[in-house]
């Protein structure tokens, strides 16, 4: 048998011939070599050129103290946030990035907020005198000039590298379920009545339906608003689970921030939370033995259009945990 192997030059080295097989290489010298397009490029001069880096840029800080000083091993190396690796890690875990261990009185809610040092937990933790807390990086290595441009960079808007501030994430409103009663809450629960806890509700024919959407937003620090404050409250309803164009819609009513209906969470009877969305419906309105898809839509005022719960991008078992049909 005779095999035939193709090396260049510089990549031939020491081969044993196999047993029974007889090898013949040929060589391939560098003038004969395929031509590689790279190098043809003319990169010029400039691009020889090393560029400073302004030591008061989040590039400069990540350069000069970040990584040198905070980036080293069993510190903020990838095994617990901040995650001091590269620019990137750097800035996604430091702007907007929530605190996990705070102080005693749990001031913080984030580790940097663009121009505001008194609410970021980075410059807390180069600045505190707080000898239990301790002071950051650990025995203190940071000159008062370099802490300094961390403040100073903090309270210019907390640029990233390309010299833009980021705004807080700006979160659409959650459900949390929703709960059904037969007339009234003083009825039967009827959202029990499911297969498994996302499969279509069974109702009884001919009845009237009082259901309670649960929902809930948050502000710009992440914390709790309940339902009474959103806007639109609409709900649609279709035999299609993907459509929803032009279905029939009924308004949901709305209860103020201190009369919230308290019911039981959906998937736990024994744990009570505030309802603020209800409607009610005629089940004698819909065919019985047939499907019907709902969607609830509210508008927190933060975005350009209504928040669709749930959406076409939904996960199967949400569409049809808010789905019900006519008992025959």
């Amino acid at each position: 048998m005779r095999t035939r192997i193709v090396i260049p030059g510089m990549l031939l080295g020491t081969f044993l011939a196999v047993a029974g097989c007889k090898t013949e290489f040929i060589r391939l010298e560098p003038d004969n070599l395929p031509l590689n397009p790279f190098d043809t490029i003319d990169y010029g001069e400039e691009m020889l050129e090393v560029l400073d880096i302004d030591s008061a840029s989040f590039l400069g800080l990540h350069t000069y103290i970040f990584q040198p000083t905070c980036a080293v091993p069993g510190c903020h190396d990838g095994n617990f946030e901040p995650d001091f690796r590269t620019v990137q890690s750097s800035y996604n875990t430091l702007l907007y990035a929530p605190v996990i261990k705070n102080d005693d009185a749990g001031t913080f809610t984030y580790r940097v907020i663009p121009g505001d040092t008194a609410l970021s937990w980075l410059h807390e933790r180069i600045t505190t005198d707080d000898e239990v807390l301790g002071r950051m990086p650990l025995y203190d290595t940071l000159y008062p000039a370099e802490r300094e441009k961390i403040t100073t960079w903090i309270l210019d808007g907390a640029k990233d590298v390309m010299g833009n501030s980021p705004s807080l994430p700006n979160y659409q409103p959650v459900s949390f379920g929703f709960i059904a009663y037969e007339n009234d809450t003083l009825g039967i629960r009827l959202d029990e009545n499911r297969a498994d806890a996302v499969s279509p509700i069974g109702l009884p024919d001919n009845t009237m339906v009082e259901f309670w959407f649960g929902v809930y937003d948050t502000d710009e620090y992440g914390s709790y608003l309940g339902g009474w404050d959103l806007d639109y409250n609409k709900v649609r309803i279709s035999k299609e689970p993907y459509f929803f164009t032009d279905p029939a819609e009924y308004s949901m009513e709305v209860l103020d921030a201190l009369t919230p209906y308290i019911g039981p969470l959906f998937w736990d009877p024994l744990v009570p939370v505030p309802y603020y969305h209800h409607f009610t419906i005629n089940t004698a309105d819909f065919d019985p033995g047939s499907y019907y898809f709902m969607r609830f839509y509210v508008d927190d005022g933060d975005h350009p259009e209504p928040t669709e719960i749930p959406n076409t991008g939904s996960p199967s078992y949400l569409l049809t945990y808010f789905s019900f049909y006519i008992q025959e």
